[in-house]
């Protein structure tokens, strides 16, 4: 996709999204289960990437998972139905909030746990995950107010980060399960991910008439 299209149809995908979020309901059901969301907290019903994630999630109840960005918290409570413990961070205190209220409402208090901190500064040194969940923000904008951390990645400097530190935070034989649009250049970040050391293969694709969205299994490569 040339790059000035792909400009502005991110632009117009954003500029959809913040009407939904500010008109849309804020008690939604997804897959069987309700969530409270508010304006700036990504709403897991009316965009089709929170549901292609929680459809394709693959845990085992051995596992211990990580959720990174969780916003209403829908990947880690799908993920906390199997896994036998999940912690779920987010940089926005409102998403927190609401996770956490979603989390309680689905009845899974004893299994999952929400925090509140950038992408990995919230674990403990020593923790580590079996499976880490990443549906990150994709779009070019500038981050102005909460929800603009659920939509914008400039430069994909966020993405840069997670791959570069997720890699301490997996346990022996564990995976990433990332979620990406072809609207964004996800060659860029396959390349990153590469570059700090990863594998990579698709566990799951959903084409759109505007984008392809896939879920990518990342796993380190030998000796990284």
């Amino acid at each position: 996709m040339p790059e000035t299209i792909r400009r502005l149809s991110q632009l117009l995908a954003s500029c959809a999204v913040k009407l939904v979020q500010r008109f849309g309901p804020h008690t939604v059901r997804v897959l069987g289960s309700t969530y409270v969301v508010s304006e700036q907290v990504f709403n897991p019903k009316f965009y089709i990437t929170s549901e292609f994630m929680a459809r394709n999630i693959r845990v085992e109840p051995t596992d211990a998972v990580l959720d990174v960005g969780t916003g209403s918290g829908i990947q880690a409570i799908t993920a906390g139905r199997t896994a036998r413990r999940v912690v779920a961070v987010d940089i926005n205190p409102q998403a927190v909030r609401c996770a956490r209220r979603n989390v309680r409402r689905n009845g899974l208090d004893g299994r999952v746990e929400v925090r509140h901190g950038d992408l990995f500064s919230p674990l403990q040194p020593r923790e580590r995950f079996d499976v880490i969940l990443f549906t990150p923000p994709y779009f070019e904008g500038r981050l102005r107010q909460p929800i603009d951390h659920a939509l914008y990645d400039p430069d994909k400097g966020l993405a840069g980060k997670f791959l570069a530190g997720a890699a301490e935070r997996l346990a022996p034989g564990g995976c990433v399960q990332m979620l990406y649009s072809s609207m964004a250049g996800p060659e860029r970040v396959l390349r990153m991910a590469e570059e700090a050391g990863w594998r990579w293969s698709v566990m799951a694709e959903k084409r759109g008439r505007f984008e392809t969205l896939t879920i990518y299994r990342l796993e380190l490569a030998s000796g990284a």
